[in-house]
């Protein structure tokens, strides 16, 4: 460029910059040290920083952008103002450092930035950039021409101007120097109390991303993580940016974690949970077109739980928690502190009994091939297959809940309650079909198609055929439902898979941390005894856990509304009959084989639930027992119950893992007490920064030893797997159907297997006002089908170009004949006529019924047909 060119310029240029000494960027606070927030933002290495613009003397709609030093003491010199011809030859380090001087320029004068050109040379290295204002050049024509718009087009932006900054490599040598320099605006410039909202200036810090990341997987929304980081910051202005881009580089930052796929990515990160745990289990399917299909995985953790507390598990399927919309299933168990514990998670590509075959033959493998003794589910008949199957051995018990409301919705709500009674008090088979006969005669529902189905399934239900199967007090899959609630905390119906399994991961840890609590509260200090008798309160309390005991100390107290009498003794065999005291209806026998070796009772409440019943308690005080035996003390409920875990599994349960967000999140906090303190003065700022260079030697080699390493075991592995069919999820969703599709019927005969377009029962409107009705009726017929494909969202350009051509030809027939009509009006393709008899307002009736007709004038009708048509202009 020539001198002259660069002097004609900088005479036009209205603003100018200031000069800085060395290179460098700049910062917003005034000394050049980090702000009250803590987070460190680029400097100026002489202490320079701009100001807002003030306006000029010539031009009082121009501004000029004036500098200042800052000293160690904290004193401010101004700088001279200078013209474009010193930025011109400015040298740069890098092509990163010319665009943050460019950017903070743009940011002290109020424009926003945009990358534009690049160039290369025939070695294909950059020799040159090019940043211009954000409101350089023009909006295409193609796109303001547009007349079938669904949205109002965003507002006009670009005005043309033509600021630019250029740069240039050196010739023989590295780094840049600024090669053109144009600083005119076209345009009026931004306030600073608004130039935080420009695009080009609103930037989210690595640190700030971590947290958010953090704060988001725990169930925080992006809303709440903006008034968070405003909060930390001290400002909206000082956090600079906005709500919608956390939501976005949220949402980026999501993206860029799916190396591949989000299938691939997700059964690579099981391989690497696997060479961690050798105890984790996983194992999936893949569907004919080459998508994941099933998928089941299970920690070491989980294997050990099942082992110790595998005798009752429950399952119940949900959705609306992925993306995918397959349905999850979490199989579930109680722990000895009757805490709900996790024994494996899958997501199922649907729920035929195939599937669920398929789960419970994966679940047996990772298990090592044991049975549960019960099992808990809501009745679907495919799960119940296979569980017939699979589980021939265990007993299968419905849902108590479920139940109750498939009572309610099939009967009434008299007769769930007396059906609840019977479900769950604990009769005697006896009593059981005493009480039914006379609940069924009460209701009159004895040929009910229900009520008859669930009688010959009362072994699956009904208490008095259940008791003496081990349930672990569990009587519905309300512990399923409960934990899917929790879970709805954490998933969405946006989670991909990868993100959907690490919440799995969080949920477990969150679970074991919950349980580890529980152990200290059991084993920490001990109860206040408040019963009669004492020392069987003291041992369960020595015994039991916390929860449990509480059960156990209910039946100690219990035990003095009994009275026990031996009724025979023989050897090794004794027998008592116990009673309450004053009803004599109602006696329980308590048998006891050799010395307590073998407790038994007929309220099964040991065989049931695990723990000695209050008839047992009144027989070991008339045996003047002072203990409770061991035969009596179910060893899954003791405090002692994962003694005998291995530590592997162990160390496996205490690992914790931290993923590298969370730790650049956790030592951003660390840093801000250092970071506020080293800011106060001088001495404190060179000693960190030589502490904080000296650390970071140190561990520079240890991070590149580590990116050496090899993966171990499979990580490297490809499973070639494709995504499932993401689900949209525009608006509140389809429900899933569970039976058949019903079959479309006519409106207008009612008839299946055809619509009103191709019905070939002819409705004739009363009246003949039109000169041609016969030419008027096809006219409206054929073009009926125009709004139900609005409707529907797919529109044939081609024959709605046709119909509207019919139409104009129809129009210009209808206009010699004295009719008014207009090209300009929206809703064209259907002609109005004032004349309340009309034959077209009878058939417009006919063809919308939701339609009213109005009199009028032309915009009642069209204000009308927009709330049928969506508003949608043709």
């Amino acid at each position: 460029m020539s001198s002259d060119v660069d002097s004609e310029a900088d005479s036009d240029i209205a603003y100018e910059i200031v000069d800085v000494v060395e290179t460098g960027s700049f910062s917003d606070s005034e000394d050049g040290c980090p702000d009250e927030s803590g987070d460190e933002l680029p400097t100026l290495t002489g202490g320079a920083h701009f100001q807002a613009p003030i306006p000029s003397e010539n031009n009082p709609s121009q501004s000029h952008l004036h500098g200042e030093i800052g000293t160690a003491e904290g004193q401010t010199t101004n700088y001279e103002v200078l013209k474009s011809m010193d930025v011109v030859g400015k040298e740069f380090a890098s092509e990163e450092k010319a665009e943050l001087f460019f950017t903070e320029y743009a940011r002290a004068i109020g424009f926003g930035v945009r990358r534009h050109n690049k160039r290369w040379n025939t070695k294909g290295m950059l020799i040159g950039r090019i940043w211009v204002c954000s409101k350089q050049g023009f909006r295409s024509k193609k796109f303001l021409a547009r007349d079938n718009r669904k949205r109002e087009a965003r507002p006009i932006t670009r005005t043309g101007c033509e600021v630019e900054f250029r740069i240039g490599a050196k010739q023989g040598e590295s780094g840049w120097v600024c090669t053109h320099f144009n600083g005119k605006h076209n345009h009026t410039l931004t306030p600073p109390q608004q130039v935080h909202y420009i695009r080009s200036h609103r930037r989210i810090t690595e640190p700030d991303l971590a947290a958010a990341s953090s704060l988001n997987k725990v169930g925080v929304r992006p809303s709440q993580i903006h008034e968070y980081m405003v909060d930390r910051c001290g400002g909206y202005r000082e956090v600079g940016y906005l709500r919608r881009d956390v939501q976005n580089r949220l949402d980026d930052h999501k993206r860029r974690q799916l190396k591949e796929s989000d299938a691939e990515t997700c059964l690579s990160y099981l391989e690497g949970k696997k060479s961690a745990d050798h105890a984790f289990y996983y194992d999936f399917t893949v569907t004919e077109n080459n998508r994941l299909g099933d998928l089941f995985w299970c920690d070491g953790g989980a294997r050990a739980d099942y082992a110790i507390f595998g005798d009752v598990i429950a399952f119940d399927a949900t959705y609306r928690t992925n993306a995918y919309r397959k349905p999850f299933v979490v199989l579930l168990g109680v722990n000895h502190h009757r805490r709900t514990i996790v024994f494996g998670f899958a997501l199922l590509s649907d729920e035929t009994e195939h599937t669920y075959t398929w789960l419970l033959h994966t679940f047996l493998s990772a298990m090592e091939g044991k049975q549960p003794k019960t099992v808990i589910t809501d009745g679907d008949k495919a799960m119940r297959n296979a569980i017939s199957k699979k589980f021939p051995h265990s007993h299968h018990r419905l849902c108590c809940w479920h139940l109750g409301r498939n009572a309610q919705a099939n009967v009434n709500k008299e007769f769930t309650s007396d059906f609840r009674r019977c479900m769950l008090r604990a009769y005697t088979k006896d009593r059981f079909e005493q009480k039914w006969k006379e609940m069924v005669e009460r209701h009159n529902v004895e040929t009910h198609e229900w009520v008859l189905k669930m009688y010959r399934e009362k072994t699956m239900w009904a208490e008095a055929y259940l008791r003496g199967e081990f349930f672990g007090g569990m009587r519905s899959t309300q512990r399923s439902e409960g934990l899917n609630a929790y879970l709805n905390h954490y998933v969405s119906i946006k989670l991909r898979l990868i993100a959907f399994v690490k919440q799995m991961d969080r949920l477990i840890d969150r679970q074991r941390e919950v349980e580890g609590k529980d152990d200290f509260d059991s084993t920490d200090g001990r109860p206040v005894l408040m019963t009669h008798m004492k020392p069987f309160e003291s041992a369960a309390a020595d015994v039991y856990t916390r929860p449990i005991f509480r059960l156990v100390r209910d039946q100690i107290l219990q035990e003095g509304m009994h009275i026990a009498v031996q009724v025979s003794c023989e050897e090794n065999y004794k027998s008592f009959t116990v009673k309450k005291w004053k009803v004599s209806d109602e006696e329980w026998r308590v048998n006891i084989q050799g010395k307590w070796d073998n407790v038994s009772c007929d309220c099964l409440m040991i065989e049931t639930l695990g723990i000695p019943c209050s008839h047992m308690f009144a027989v070991m005080k008339v045996e003047n027992v002072d203990s409770i035996p061991h035969s009596m003390i179910l060893a899954r409920w003791t405090k002692k119950a994962k003694l005998g875990l291995s530590s592997e599994v162990q160390c496996t349960l205490r690992q914790h893992y931290m993923s590298v967000d969370a730790r650049m999140g956790s030592l951003h906090a660390a840093c801000r007490t250092l970071q506020k303190v080293a800011a106060k003065s001088c001495e404190a700022y060179e000693l960190a920064i030589a502490g904080i260079h000296k650390l970071s030697m140190q561990l520079e080699p240890m991070s590149c030893e580590m990116a050496k390493e090899k993966p171990k075991g499979n990580l490297g592995r490809r499973f070639d797997v494709n995504d499932p069919v993401v689900v949209l999820t525009k608006g509140c969703g389809k429900k899933l159907k569970m039976g058949p599709s019903q079959q479309r019927k006519c409106s207008r005969c009612g008839n299946g297997g055809h619509t009103v377009r191709k019905c070939k029962i002819i409705i004739q409107p009363d009246g003949d006002h039109n000169d041609n009705p016969n030419q008027s009726s096809q006219f409206m017929g054929e073009n009926t089908a125009l709004p139900a494909t609005r409707r529907s969202g797919i529109i044939d350009k081609g024959k709605e170009h046709n119909r509207t051509n019919e139409y104009d030809q129809h129009c210009s027939q209808q206009s010699h004949n004295g009719r008014a009509t207009s090209s300009n009006l929206w809703y064209q393709p259907y002609a109005m006529s004032t004349d309340n008899d009309s034959t077209e307002d009878t058939m417009l009736q006919h063809l919308l019924p939701d339609y009213v007709v109005h009199h009028a004038s032309a915009s009642t009708f069209a204000s009308t047909y927009a709330n049928i048509w969506g508003g949608n202009q043709i």
